[in-house]
């Protein structure tokens, strides 16, 4: 009985060696039977290194168990770094498991020649090395599917936190937008009363001629208010509707800015700003003038309301070979910190630029905006918010400074050429 055991581990021992000197046509094999699987399309793109992974240490393993020594890792950690790895390599479950069963056969395959080389081999040392290498499989199959699953758990839950995020932003995105359209609609009721109050007092009969000229001068200064917001909220709803579109063409981005700012120069003398224009004097860029030059409006009108007895500077230039820069710097009020985040959060560059008012500050936190910091005054809310929708459709961004009584200045990237 004790010759019978003595033999049968003698020459389970010869096995592990035969195994361990057939090491690398085991791995060689392997790989062959998995480049020859069309569901493994993966394989032909790793390296040796890469491929094997912690397949020889599970081979280590085996050796072990053949020659009866219990000390070592466990197989099921050595499959679950096995199947961190594939993971991250992007092989599914499916594909993974077809990979073992693969170093399955090739393991049989290789008893099978060892029986043909040593005859002699007892049957009973066979049928054990058989279970030996079925349970060393179905360990790395168990630690495989262990790690897949925590990460296919993990998966699952970002996607969801994900989705919750999407969902939250687009219930803020409805929130600002109902907000900033109640108010909207508050400032036309509150012009259509002034126009009706004017227009009723200008027919009464009794009037004196200051009394018509000051109605007179009412209707003057509500029709042209009625009239920019009513076109702020057309040009919102098609920015919304998706009905606006990028016209791509080479244009002159410094005269484009130049003749904004002839045109703005009344008022400017009207709040008695200075208003100036600095640049090159040519700037040829691709992209949509038309939309550029409503963003760069939007801006400097904006400024010039917010600023009185003061100064508004535009300037441009190009960055780099990729983007160039639009700035209006103002010396009115300063934007409230939320309107100040809500436009850089929303819109915030790539890459940092260099501050002005908040210089060595860090940046400050995200800041939900409420009605009053959606809408300024006479609808003003209404064109940065188109501001925001023409920036992401051009695919510029956008970066704000402000200082409470200093001042703001924004700064607008835009691409200096679109890819179709």
């Amino acid at each position: 009985m004790q010759k019978g055991t003595i033999q049968i581990a003698s020459q389970l021992a010869q096995l592990a060696t035969f195994l361990f000197s057939r090491r690398e046509a085991v791995l060689t094999n392997w790989r062959t039977i998995c480049e020859n699987d069309p569901s493994l399309t993966i394989v032909a793109g790793l390296t040796r290194e890469e491929f094997t992974d912690q397949v020889p240490v599970l081979l280590n393993v085996l050796e072990k168990r053949l020659r009866q020594e219990t000390d070592g890792p466990l197989p099921y950690q050595i499959a679950r770094e096995h199947g961190r790895h594939r993971w991250h390599k992007g092989y599914a479950l499916n594909e993974l498991l077809h990979e073992l069963s693969h170093l399955h056969e090739t393991l049989l395959g290789e008893l099978r020649t060892f029986w043909g080389q040593y005859a002699e081999t007892s049957p009973n040392v066979l049928m054990m090395a058989h279970q030996l290498v079925g349970t060393l499989i179905h360990e790395a199959i168990g630690g495989s599917i262990a790690q897949y699953d925590e990460f296919q758990k993990a998966e699952a839950t970002e996607r969801a936190l994900n989705l919750q995020r999407a969902l939250d932003d687009v219930n803020e995105l409805v929130r600002q937008r109902g907000a900033m359209l109640r108010v909207a609609s508050h400032d036309l009721r509150s012009s259509f009363s002034v126009i009706q109050g004017a227009a009723s007092l200008l027919d009464m009969p009794d009037n004196t001629e200051q009394e018509r000229t000051e109605m007179l001068q009412i209707l003057n200064r509500n029709f042209p208010r009625l009239a920019i917001m009513l076109t702020e909220l057309m040009d919102l709803a098609r920015l919304e509707a998706g009905h606006e579109s990028m016209q791509v063409k080479p244009f002159d981005a410094a005269e484009l800015l130049r003749s904004l700012i002839d045109t703005a120069q009344p008022l400017a003398l009207e709040r008695t700003v200075f208003l100036t224009g600095d640049g090159p004097a040519y700037l040829p860029v691709m992209g949509d003038a038309t939309k550029v030059f409503r963003i760069a409006q939007n801006l400097l009108t904006n400024a010039l309301k917010n600023t009185l007895d003061g100064q508004v500077s535009m300037s441009w230039s190009r960055e780099n070979q990729f983007r160039w820069i639009m700035s209006i710097q103002d010396t009115g009020p300063g934007l409230s910190s939320a309107a100040a985040s809500w436009l850089s959060e929303q819109l915030r560059p790539v890459t940092e630029s260099a501050a002005v008012f908040n210089e060595n500050l860090p940046p400050q936190p995200a800041i939900h905006l409420g009605v009053g910091d959606v809408i300024q005054p006479d609808g003003e809310g209404i064109g940065l918010y188109i501001v925001k929708r023409l920036c992401e459709l051009l695919n510029a961004s956008l970066d704000v400074e402000t200082r409470s009584g200093t001042g703001t200045l924004i700064r607008v990237r835009f691409p200096i050429q679109y890819v179709n």
